[in-house]
């Protein structure tokens, strides 16, 4: 530890009254020398007085009212969110599944239309995954997002 950090530490200590009577003369000891350490135990002090002062302020029940609707609302829209997202997975995995067999295995459609489809079927998918991580991408760094609308 720096001997900065020590007298910073010792200045802390005395300012808070954790020092013993012999410490405490010690310290001022030290500081009645230095003209730098005056003004900077002046400082704090002063920093001391305020901050001792200083209390919370009851907040309106408005503003607490609006503070939770508002975190009411982003958890119904994120479990909104979830359970619409898991419904929409399951549905395109059932019908991803039920193409796939009476579609692509179906030796009646002919093997132009089901490499169309397949092939239009992927580019979707491609576009999909595209757009959604770069949505991700872009919510997460953009700098206006706390704001509301």
């Amino acid at each position: 530890m720096s001997e900065q950090d020590k007298l910073a530490r010792e200045m802390t200590r005395y300012i808070d009254g954790l020092m013993s009577p012999d410490e405490q003369a010690r310290f001022l000891h030290r500081v009645e020398g230095d003209p730098a350490l005056q003004a900077e135990l002046a400082a704090q002090q002063g920093l001391k007085e305020v901050t001792d002062e200083m209390s919370m302020t009851k907040m309106p029940d408005e503003i607490w009212d609006t503070y939770w609707q508002g975190v009411y609302k982003r958890i119904e829209r994120g479990a909104g969110w979830l359970f619409f997202s898991a419904g929409i997975i399951i549905v395109a995995a059932f019908a991803g599944y039920h193409l796939f067999i009476d579609f692509f295995l179906n030796g009646e459609v002919s093997l132009l239309a089901r490499i169309g489809v397949g092939v239009g079927s992927l580019g979707a998918i491609i576009l999909l995954v595209s757009i959604g991580r770069e949505r991700l991408f872009a919510y997460g760094h953009e700098r206006y997002k706390e704001v509301e609308r």
